[in-house]
């Protein structure tokens, strides 16, 4: 056994040779998956040698207890100019399917991997760097394309403009390498033009920046946290034991960090609650005329777990008690690579877990934490586990927030654009996280209902106006179950085993609670809507298929309108009784403010899967007091 800051844990992911439970179908690939995956491929003479990987991931598969391990391979050969799709069964051996999508790359990240192959190939870029102090691996290039917009073609060659960045670099100027200047021709791979008009001297931090971030505030008396006895939670590869609670953890290149096969510990049986919870896309769409038509697709552009590759740093993004996993990427050529601290798992205090008068007990909740940094912003995902079986997913956004010139004055930009700096105006932005959540409650088969609050009309039904009740509507079809939060009716959402009960003769249920919400202010007919009209309502159900994976469409960067769930429920297809996958919208509009300058505040935002008659009582009554 090992031990990592006090946590026990029998291996990591990628730890080689350890032994691990059996794979999952829905596990992460392992570094030999992956390599046997893209030798496959290779081998079948479908690719050219300038084929590039945006993604290799695991193919979802049907629920059956027989299902196969598979590859599914997104990418572009720059030789054909041709985007592919192909899937690959591992146990085989063999290409299951293949597909040419489009003659556009279907992912940003595959132009911007492109330029930087490019790029860092180039003998001028890369003394041009070294002579400013700048390491190479600190940067990345950035492709100087519009949203869905094509590449430039010189004949049969694909070109693009790019911009190089410093992702570590900061605010106030240095995000980016000054007077340097490429064109990038993507179907050779070389830099076409290259130019460099700045006095090749180090980059400087912002006299703003060092100010504001300067450590002059006295430092607190120490907090540990701390478990000599070691955790109560046992990570054995990639499956998590903890109080009650089973399931197993992973990142995926596009989605980033996910769970699956969530259960529950009820005397001998293991209840099955969530197959699998993920990210399934994210738009941040802006609303200032002077920053122009700008809606990034950060997930199915760029890939949550793949672009930045992000480490959790000890003691601050998690607590000193957090043990860690290596995940597997995978570079563009089809290379495995292991990403160290990728997920942090650690328990902490949860607060008063239920009380009476003199009688109370504290609770404890598991948080599992994985990262991920898309140039400017950045993003912590955490799943938490609690006593009671509630389960939250939550996103914290941080980072640096894009910002334009002018701000001289506090009405310059009117409503659309905030001075955050001297000469700095910020635009407003809405982020929007489409949560897919397919929920097994005590089995793939359930039905949805929503749960809506009111007060009769004054009269007979009310005539003290007193009254209130909560009714169930059925959700029957995919059309009757899309919806908005409600205020007026504290309406959540029940998805229930129609064949299972507790003991009170109730059908076993857990319920979706609505945390973060907010409308989508883009118009309809306008592009974020065309691209990602997920965003126009919060909740979204579709019977599970297991190809209807991201909520806008797998292509994101192909500008399909009306891709994913409203193309989807379009179909109208029935819910009742049957294996249901819910689709929660969660959305943040930020107003920027000063005090987001020139890092913004850590911004929480969650939804809630709560037990409804999935108990017969207080899942917590056992849990004992704190000594």
């Amino acid at each position: 056994m090992k031990r990592l800051g006090f946590v026990t844990f029998a291996c990591a992911m990628s730890t080689a040779g350890a032994q691990t439970p059996a794979a999952h179908v829905l596990d992460p690939l392992s570094a030999a998956e992956i390599t046997r995956a893209v030798a496959v491929l290779k081998q079948s003479g479908r690719l050219t040698d300038q084929a590039r990987f945006g993604t290799i991931t695991a193919q979802p598969r049907a629920k059956t207890a027989n299902a196969t391990r598979g590859a599914r391979i997104l990418g572009f050969d720059w030789r054909k100019n041709e985007g592919f799709l192909a899937v690959v069964d591992l146990t085989g051996g063999r290409v299951e399917s293949f597909a040419v999508v489009d003659s556009e790359p279907p992912m940003r990240l595959l132009t911007i991997r492109r330029a930087e192959e490019a790029a860092h190939a180039d003998p001028r870029w890369v003394a041009a760097l070294k002579e400013r102090g700048i390491d190479t691996a600190r940067v990345s290039v950035l492709a100087g394309l519009g949203e869905r917009q094509s590449l430039a073609r010189s004949g049969n060659e694909r070109t693009v403009g790019g911009t190089t960045w410093l992702r570590d670099g900061v605010p106030g100027g240095n995000l980016t390498v000054d007077g340097m200047s490429i064109l990038v021709n993507l179907t050779k791979g070389t830099l076409s033009q290259f130019s460099d008009s700045r006095d090749r001297g180090r980059v400087r931090d912002s006299a703003a920046f060092k100010a504001a971030s300067a450590a002059s505030r006295r430092e607190l008396k120490p907090l540990t946290v701390a478990q000599p006895a070691g955790s109560s939670a046992r990570i054995e590869g990639n499956v998590v034991t903890w109080d009650r609670w089973r399931f197993r953890v992973g990142v995926d290149p596009r989605r980033g960090l996910e769970v699956h096969d969530v259960s529950w510990t009820d005397g001998t049986r293991q209840r099955p609650v969530l197959y699998s919870g993920s990210v399934s896309e994210i738009i941040a769409p802006y609303g200032d005329p002077s920053f122009g038509t700008w809606y990034p697709r950060d997930e199915g552009d760029y890939g949550m777990g793949l672009y930045s590759q992000s480490s959790a740093v000890p003691g601050n993004d998690v607590p000193a008690n957090a043990a860690f996993l290596t995940a597997t990427m995978h570079d563009h050529v089809g290379r495995p690579v292991a990403v160290p601290r990728a997920i942090a798992v650690y328990e902490r205090d949860g607060g008063m877990l239920w009380r009476h008068a003199n009688v109370s007990v504290r609770g404890r909740q598991l948080v599992v934490s994985g990262h991920s940094t898309i140039d400017n912003y950045d993003y912590q995902f955490n799943w938490i586990f609690a006593q009671d079986g509630e389960i939250q997913a939550e996103v914290i956004l941080s980072g640096i927030m894009n910002v334009g010139g002018g701000g001289r004055s506090a009405n310059e930009h009117g409503a659309f654009g905030h001075v955050v700096a001297p000469g700095v105006n910020a635009p407003n932005p809405q982020h929007f996280f489409s949560y897919r959540l397919d929920l097994d409650v005590d089995g793939a088969a359930n039905s949805v209902f929503a749960m809506e609050t009111a007060a009769p009309p004054s009269g007979s039904a009310n005539p003290k106006g007193e009254l209130f009740g909560m009714r169930e509507v059925p959700l029957a079809t995919e059309q009757q179950a899309i919806a908005d939060v409600s205020f007026s009716a504290a309406r959540a959402w029940r998805v229930v085993n129609p064949r299972e009960k507790n003991s009170l003769g109730d059908l076993t249920a857990y319920a979706i609670v609505p945390g973060a919400a907010a409308p989508a202010y883009p118009l309809a007919g306008s592009a974020p809507m065309r691209t990602a009209g997920y965003i126009a309502h919060q909740l979204w159900v579709t019977p599970f298929v297991p190809d209807e994976i991201y909520a806008a469409g797998e292509f994101q960067n192909l500008g399909r309108d009306g891709d994913g769930l409203p193309s989807w429920t379009s179909k109208n297809r029935p819910l009742t009784d049957t294996d249901v996958v819910a689709w929660y919208t969660l959305g943040i509009t930020h107003i920027p403010r000063p005090e987001d300058w020139p890092y913004m505040p850590a911004h929480r935002g969650s939804v809630r899967l709560v037990p409804s008659s999935f108990f017969a009582r207080n899942p917590a009554l056992d849990v004992p007091p704190s000594r």
